[in-house]
């Protein structure tokens, strides 16, 4: 049988053992899970990534409501009118000069 000292070093190691896997579980969460540091580094990069492209796609947004605004009938806008009938229907002055570029096939 075991002694008393001996009963006692058992339950000692023992508590030691369940305290450290507790410990070890949270510390584990707090780096490496869903919720942890990791994960919030991930994150945070991507929440910059997405705030980066919102802001191309606004200025992208604010260049077309200018666009679409100088073709209003209240407000035209006759060099862009001339510009979009030049691209859309192939207009252009006798005087202007033609650079054919190969498209890519």
């Amino acid at each position: 049988m075991l002694s008393l000292s001996a009963k006692n070093n058992l339950k000692s190691i023992l508590s030691n053992l369940i305290w450290i896997f507790i410990a070890g579980y949270f510390v584990y969460h707090i780096v490496i899970g869903s919720r942890g540091i990791i994960s919030w580094s991930v994150l945070s990069h991507e929440v910059n990534q997405l705030e980066s492209d919102l802001n191309k796609i606004r200025k992208e947004n604010g260049f077309l409501e200018n666009k679409i605004k100088g073709m209003r009938s209240d407000s035209l806008d006759l060099d862009l009118l001339e510009e979009q009938a030049e691209k859309i229907l192939g207009f252009c002055y006798p005087e202007d000069t033609i650079v054919l570029l190969p498209q890519d096939v």
